[in-house]
């Protein structure tokens, strides 16, 4: 019984190959006899070109504009072979203005191009509409315009966003001079989201703007390039604040001393890698010897060419006290020379001296030691005021305030 049943199923499976076979054969010969057929076909849109427009601009300044259609409708008769697959986008409806030497305007017939790989035996164009196309030939004028940029997106918390930067700044439009008086300016809108760093640079594509800044595409208008390169500085915001050095001397140190500055702080911007180890800004110095007590004055609040003062405070006021010292004034007589040879004029000198109060009522003129160092002084003669250190020995915790002078004549010799 298998056997019978497995006999059976191959003459089946034979006989359907034969069938198969049979009507692959029959359609390719009706594929074949239809191939060459000859058939009518409407091809609609098909593209216009103007061949030689690229050397008619280049070589005699003259550019093609206002042209009465952008696209033609043709009919074609041939085989079905040879059209039978064809596309409107595979056609080229071709206007030569390689001859055109002077500006006019112009009423022209076209030619239909094929691709290649079309057999052009028995290929035929039955009708075109229109069977003309209008257009002008004008002198073509170049406008130079700036290149904006605009961030049309949002920026993360704390972070700034700075002007774009475009390269290059401004780009030059060939085409009709009426059609370049409509365009005031180019424009590059980037749009990020919540950005937290520096974007790009960039290639983007521009647009054209009118004197009221709306996009417009005028016809016929080219331009140096298609493309700019587009950055977008993204600035971190930080608030620092404001602080000074101190130079301590004569008692005075960080730790008896209370400093205040207003504006206390200052929010700036600049580049993370800046900011991120920036915990404060340091706007001067202050030297605790030249006042007893009390000092104040402003400074200004000068930042490194990376940052931007987004406060917009330009000074700052700096109040210094010193506390826990006191001062009296002694007049010491203890004054010598070091560095070179002159004759001292002064013999005595008022000092104030400043020290904690216990230190003070032990304090005498004849701890304090004044030294004027000649050394700068070489070649110089006459008398002069030459600046001195003021010395109170036996107290580290005193010292003078203020700047002092003695009197010297030098002779001006030279060693």
């Amino acid at each position: 019984m298998n056997k019978n049943n497995n006999s059976k199923f191959a003459r089946s499976k034979v006989l359907w190959a034969i069938v198969s076979l049979l009507a692959s054969f029959l359609i390719w010969i009706n594929m074949a006899s239809t191939e060459n057929t000859d058939i009518e076909r409407v091809f609609s849109n098909v593209p216009v070109s103007f061949s030689g427009a690229e050397e008619l601009r280049t070589s005699r300044g003259l550019i093609v504009t206002d042209a009465s259609t952008d696209t033609v409708t043709v009919k074609v008769s041939g085989s079905r072979a040879s059209i039978g697959n064809l596309h409107a986008s595979d056609l080229t409806a071709v206007v030569d203005v390689s001859g055109i030497s002077q500006t006019r305007d112009m009423v022209v017939s076209y030619t239909i191009a094929f691709p290649e790989t079309v057999n052009m035996n028995g290929v035929d164009v039955v009708s075109k509409t229109p069977e003309t196309i209008e257009f002008s030939v004008v002198q073509e004028n170049s406008k130079t315009v700036e290149v904006k940029g605009v961030f049309t997106g949002s920026v993360a918390e704390g972070y700034t966003v700075d002007p774009i930067v475009v390269e290059p700044s401004t780009v030059t439009l060939y085409g009709p001079e009426a059609e370049l008086k409509k365009v005031d300016s180019a424009c590059v809108y980037i749009d990020r989201e919540n950005v937290n760093a520096t974007v790009g640079p960039i290639t983007s594509d521009f647009v054209l703007l009118d004197s009221d800044g709306k996009t417009i595409a005028p016809e016929s208008v080219a331009s140096s390039q298609s493309t700019v390169s587009v950055t977008v500085p993204v600035l971190m915001n930080k608030e620092l604040p404001l602080t000074v050095n101190l130079i301590e001397g004569s008692g005075a140190t960080a730790k008896n001393t209370t400093v205040e500055i207003e504006p206390s702080s200052i929010e700036v911007a600049g580049s993370t890698a800046t900011l991120e180890s920036m915990n404060q800004l340091v706007i001067g110095t202050v030297d605790l010897t030249d006042f007893a007590e009390n000092y104040e004055t402003s400074f200004t609040i000068a930042l490194d060419n990376a940052l931007r003062n987004l406060t917009g405070v330009k000074e700052a006021t700096v109040t210094v006290t010193v506390t826990g010292l006191e001062t009296k004034k002694l007049t010491a007589t203890n004054i010598s020379l070091t560095g070179g040879e002159g004759t001292l004029r002064t013999t005595m000198k008022e000092i104030t001296v400043r020290a904690p109060a216990d230190d003070l009522k032990q304090i005498t003129a004849d701890n304090v030691r004044i030294v004027a160092d000649l050394t700068d002084y070489a070649t110089t003669s006459g008398t002069v005021e030459v600046p001195v250190k003021v010395y109170v020995d036996g107290f580290d915790d005193a010292g003078a305030v203020g700047d002092y002078t003695v009197s010297v004549t030098l002779s001006g010799k030279k060693e």
